[in-house]
C-alpha cells in the first residue's frame, strides 16, 4: 500500500469515527468485518466475526428488511426501519464495495432517527386532531389565496353542513366558488371590507347573506384576518363562518315589531292603563318602552294625580321583571320611625308587640319590581341604608343578625323637585343619583289639554257601567271641564266625574259650578232618591275629604291637618269611602 493509499484510509478512517451513526461492513455470508465506534458504543463490544443480524437486532435469520441481493448485485439502497427489540427507527443506507481479488462485501450507514419519527408523528396527530376539530365544528373554517376575489383554497367539512355544499365545490373558480354565492347586494361591501380592514392589519369581522345549495337565504357571520410572509407580504386570509340566521330573523323581527309598535303607538288612545294621545304622552310612551328594555331604576316625576303609579306598573308589565310582583310603597305614609321596620321586616320579639316573624317591602319585592312613590319623603338615615342596598350590600331585618339579599328594581316618583331637595340638603346627592338612572317626566293635564275630551269618555263610561245615570254629559258641562286647568290632574277629573254622576253638580275645586241651586241637594234631587240620612252624610263627607285632598296636591298629612283629624282617622276613612 503506497501513501496514497494510507492518506485514503485515513480519512475514511477519520469520517467513519466521526459519523454520528452507526458505520459496518459485512462479508456475503452477513459476518461482520468492521464496525465503527459508534457501534462498540452502543453494542458494549466489539461484535466483528458475528452475524449481522444476531449482532445488531438479535434475530436467528437474515432480517427482512435487509437489501443484501441488491447490495451484492451492485446497486446502493437506501431505506428506514423499526428495531423489533428496541422499537427505535433507523435510517440506512447500503453501498457494494468491491475489492482487488473479485469479492463484494456490503458497507452500511445506519442513522438513528427515533426522534424525528416522534416529532413527525406528534405532527401528524396534531394534524389530525385540528382536522377533526375543523370538521365537526358547527361552521366552515376556510383559507383564501390574497387574489383579487380572495380565491378559496381549503374549506372544511362543516361547509356541507351549513350549505349543502362539498368543500371542493367552493374552491378555486367553479361556478359555486364562494365569492359567488354572497349574496349580490353584500358582495361588493364584503369584499372591501375585508381588503380595508387586512390593510390596516386589524382582524374583520360581519355579517351577510349567503345562498345554499338549496336556493335558500342564509345569514352568516365571518371572522378572519390577513396572513402575511416575512416580507410582510399578506399571502392569505384564514378564518371562520357560522350560521346566525335563527339569530338574524329574530332581530329582524324584533325591529319590524318595534316599528309596529312605534307606529301603533303614534295613533294610539291609551298604553296600558295610561289614557292620553297628544304629542307630551307619545314621548311618554317612548320612554316607557325604553325603561322597560332596561333593568335601571326609573324615576317619574309629575304633579299629584298625573298617573305616576300607572306609568311604574306599565314598566313593570312589560320588562323582564313582569312574573314577579309590583310592589306599590307611599313611602309619605309611613311614619320615619317606622320605615325601617316596614321595609326591612322584623323577627319576632324585635320589639314590643312583634310577636311574629314578618317580611318587609324588600322581601316581597324579591324578583319583581319596588315602586317608591313620594320618594322625597324618605329620611337621610333611610336613604342611606337602601342606597346600601341598591349597591348590593344587603340588608338586616329589625332583631336580626343574618344579611340578606334581595333582586328588585326600583321606579320611583315624585311631585317634588329633587334637585332642590338635594340642594337644600334634604336628599342626599349619592342617593339622588342612584335612582335617577331613567327620568320620566309626566306632564300636567294642562299640558295635555287635547287628552281630556278622552278622559272624560273613558271615565264616564267606567262609572256608568251597568246603572242607568247617563252615558253623556250636557255640553255646558263638557265645556266647562274641557276648559278647566286641572290642578289636581288624572285624579282631580276622575273624582269630579263621579261627583257629577253621584250628586248630578259639577265640583271644581270644591265650588259647585253647575247643577242644583244649594250646595247640598234637596230631596228632589234623583242622585238622593232612596238614600237616608247616614247614608248622604257618607256622600258629603266623601265630598269634604276628595277637596281636602286634592287642595294638599293629595298630600295626607296636610289634608289631616286641613280637616283637624288625626293623620289615622283620615287614613281609615279614605279608605272606608274607596278613595283611590
Amino acid at each position: 500500500m503506497n501513501a496514497a493509499d494510507h492518506h485514503r484510509l485515513s480519512y475514511f478512517e477519520a469520517i467513519v469515527e466521526a459519523f454520528d451513526g452507526m458505520v459496518y461492513v459485512c462479508s456475503p455470508d452477513n459476518r461482520i468485518e468492521f464496525v465503527n465506534r459508534q457501534v462498540v458504543e452502543q453494542l458494549g463490544r466489539n461484535p466483528v466475526g458475528e452475524a449481522c443480524h444476531k449482532a445488531l437486532y438479535n434475530g436467528d435469520q437474515v432480517c427482512p428488511w435487509c437489501p443484501e441481493q441488491n447490495v451484492f448485485e451492485g446497486r446502493a439502497v437506501r431505506w428506514e426501519f423499526q428495531n423489533p427489540t428496541t422499537g427505535r427507527w433507523y435510517y440506512n443506507m447500503a453501498t457494494p464495495i468491491r475489492h482487488a481479488d473479485g469479492s463484494t462485501s456490503k458497507l452500511s450507514l445506519s442513522l438513528d432517527i427515533t426522534e424525528k419519527k416522534r416529532a413527525e408523528d406528534a405532527h401528524l396527530e396534531s394534524e389530525r386532531r385540528l382536522s377533526t376539530l375543523m370538521n365537526n365544528l358547527p361552521g366552515i373554517v376556510y383559507r383564501c389565496r390574497a387574489d383579487d376575489s380572495f380565491t378559496m383554497e381549503f374549506a372544511s367539512r362543516g361547509t356541507k353542513r351549513l350549505l349543502g355544499y362539498d368543500p371542493e365545490e367552493l374552491l378555486d373558480e367553479g361556478p359555486h366558488a364562494f365569492q359567488r354565492i354572497v349574496h349580490p347586494d353584500d358582495r361588493k361591501n364584503m369584499l372591501a371590507l375585508v381588503r380595508e380592514t387586512v390593510a390596516m392589519r386589524r382582524p374583520f369581522s360581519f355579517i351577510y347573506r349567503i345562498r345554499a345549495a338549496n336556493g335558500k337565504e342564509k345569514w352568516v357571520w365571518e371572522q378572519g384576518e390577513g396572513v402575511f410572509d416575512d416580507s410582510d407580504r399578506l399571502v392569505a386570509l384564514e378564518g371562520f363562518i357560522s350560521d346566525v340566521t335563527a339569530y338574524k330573523e329574530v332581530e329582524l323581527d324584533l325591529r319590524k315589531e318595534n316599528l309596529r309598535l312605534r307606529s301603533s303607538i303614534s295613533d294610539r288612545y291609551r298604553f296600558g292603563d295610561i289614557i292620553g294621545k297628544s304629542e307630551p304622552m307619545q314621548a311618554v310612551y317612548e320612554l316607557i318602552l325604553k325603561a322597560a328594555a332596561s333593568d335601571a331604576s326609573v324615576i317619574v316625576s309629575g304633579e299629584s294625580g298625573s298617573g305616576k303609579e300607572l306609568v311604574a306598573r306599565a314598566i313593570h308589565r312589560l320588562s323582564d321583571r313582569r312574573e314577579g310582583r309590583f310592589v306599590p310603597v307611599n313611602c309619605g305614609a309611613i311614619p320615619k320611625d317606622l320605615m325601617e321596620r316596614e321595609f326591612f321586616g322584623h323577627l319576632r320579639g324585635a320589639f314590643t308587640g312583634a310577636g311574629a316573624d314578618r317580611i318587609g317591602f324588600l322581601d316581597s319585592a324579591d324578583g319583581g319590581t319596588l315602586f317608591l312613590d313620594e320618594i322625597g319623603e324618605i329620611s337621610h338615615e333611610m336613604q342611606v341604608k337602601l342606597l346600601r342596598v341598591l349597591d348590593g350590600g344587603g340588608y338586616t331585618p329589625l332583631g336580626g343578625v343574618k344579611l340578606k339579599k334581595s333582586d328588585f328594581r326600583v321606579i320611583a316618583a315624585t311631585n317634588r323637585n329633587l334637585v332642590k331637595l338635594v340642594q337644600e340638603g334634604q336628599m342626599r346627592e349619592d342617593f339622588f343619583y342612584r335612582i335617577r338612572i331613567l327620568p320620566v317626566r309626566l306632564p300636567p293635564l294642562r299640558e295635555r289639554q287635547e287628552d281630556i275630551p278622552l278622559l272624560i269618555d273613558h271615565f264616564l263610561s267606567a262609572l256608568t257601567k251597568g246603572s242607568d245615570h247617563p252615558k253623556h254629559l250636557p255640553v255646558r258641562v263638557r265645556e266647562a271641564m274641557e276648559s278647566y286647568d286641572w290642578p289636581g290632574n288624572v285624579r282631580e277629573l276622575q273624582n269630579v266625574l263621579h261627583t257629577y254622576v253621584t250628586l248630578g253638580k259639577l265640583d271644581l275645586m270644591g265650588q259647585i259650578t253647575m247643577g242644583a241651586e244649594a250646595d247640598v241637594p234637596g230631596p228632589e234631587n234623583p242622585a238622593w232618591q232612596g238614600k237616608g240620612l247616614r247614608q248622604r252624610m257618607d256622600i258629603l263627607e266623601k265630598r269634604i275629604i276628595l277637596g281636602a285632598l286634592e287642595r294638599t296636591r293629595w298630600h295626607r298629612g296636610k289634608a289631616a291637618q286641613l280637616l283637624q283629624i288625626n293623620y289615622k282617622t283620615l287614613q281609615r276613612k279614605i279608605k272606608s269611602h274607596g278613595i283611590k
